[in-house]
């Protein structure tokens, strides 16, 4: 087990720096740079005065260079200053990122909440109504961008109803609770579900039909296997047939697809993020690509590539105690 930490911590390493290295090259070939953007309000400078900024700011330098550089800072723990906001880029993300992490949990949980007993019910009725209905939601779960889930959310539930917010973000979810908890009111709560709805149903709805079909199949493989036969013809309960020995067989495939899901889902963020007005790092980094804010863009990159290997490499570990046959050498 130690040789296989040491080995998915180097791994994990090299492909955080490799998805640097990329991102970090590509946002330099974008046309223009952070120059032309800052000197864009002042038509006054000349060609000159841009270079000058441009090598004070290093941009003059090779690109390889420029890379090398910030992260021999990000070694040190200096991820660099943005460009736009004068500040330390560690800063901004960290400002950001519990926003990002609520509105991913969040929809996570919706999709797990529809998918799981969707999965279930769709398999336990294979070719009912229910699996026909169960099939359609899926398809169109899957098939219909966020975004677009979400600006048509917004059109129905906030536009004509008038029932949930458009935008913006009210108390963190955190914060609501411990409101809840010291008993100052569930006014702060309500608000903060209100809105974390539509923009958690838009990212989340993907996942949950993706989720029913696999959850759906991997039940339909363990139910027509020998163990469940046998278990059923023991005389033991339904229920403990499907929960203990067929549904925590078909979770092993489950758990370690939805650990997949929740980096793809960090990922939707920066667009839905646009859509809703969320202030998270999706939200920072569409911003500091149009700005061309380079520091910026690494740190959200860097962040993000790491919360997605972190997650990843705990789907590992739950994995091996879901089903403890799995050893790694």
């Amino acid at each position: 087990m130690i040789v296989f930490l040491i080995r998915r911590t180097v791994h994990s390493i090299l492909v955080i720096v490799a998805v640097l290295f990329i991102v970090s090259i590509l946002v330099r070939v974008i046309p223009g740079d952070p120059v032309d953007v800052i000197m864009a309000g002042n038509p006054g400078i000349t060609e000159a005065q841009k270079d000058e900024l441009r090598r004070q700011l290093g941009l003059k330098d090779p690109i390889l260079v420029q890379f090398f550089r910030y992260v021999q800072g990000a070694v040190r723990g200096d991820l660099g200053v943005s460009l736009r906001y004068r500040t330390s880029s560690a800063t901004l993300v960290m400002e950001r990122l519990p926003a990002t992490i609520e509105l991913t949990l969040f929809s996570m949980a919706i999709a797990v909440i529809i998918a799981v007993p969707l999965g279930i019910i769709t398999a336990l009725r294979q070719d009912s109504a229910l699996d026909y209905g169960g099939t359609v939601f899926a398809i169109i779960g899957v098939s219909t961008p966020n975004f677009l889930l979400g600006i048509l959310l917004i059109l129905v539930f906030s536009v004509e109803l008038g029932i949930l917010p458009a935008s913006g973000q009210a108390d963190p979810i955190l914060t609501a609770l411990g409101k809840l908890v010291t008993g100052r009111g569930s006014e702060s709560l309500l608000k903060s579900l209100e809105h974390l709805i539509l923009p958690g149903i838009a990212l989340g709805m993907s996942v949950a039909g993706a989720n029913v079909r696999m959850i759906r199949s991997a039940m339909l493989d363990v139910i027509r296997t020998d163990y469940v036969r046998f278990a059923k013809a023991k005389g033991l309960p339904g229920r403990i047939v499907f929960v203990k020995h067929a549904f925590r067989n078909a979770l092993i495939p489950t758990v370690t697809i939805l650990g997949i899901q929740l980096g793809q889902l960090l990922g939707g963020t920066f667009v839905l993020e646009n859509v809703f007005a969320w202030p998270g790092i999706g939200r920072l980094a569409v911003q500091a690509i149009f700005w061309r804010d380079y520091p910026l863009v690494q740190t959200v990159v860097l962040v993000a590539a790491a919360m997605f290997v972190i997650i990843n490499f705990l789907v590992d570990i739950i994995y091996h105690y879901i089903d403890p046959r799995i050893r790694y050498e």
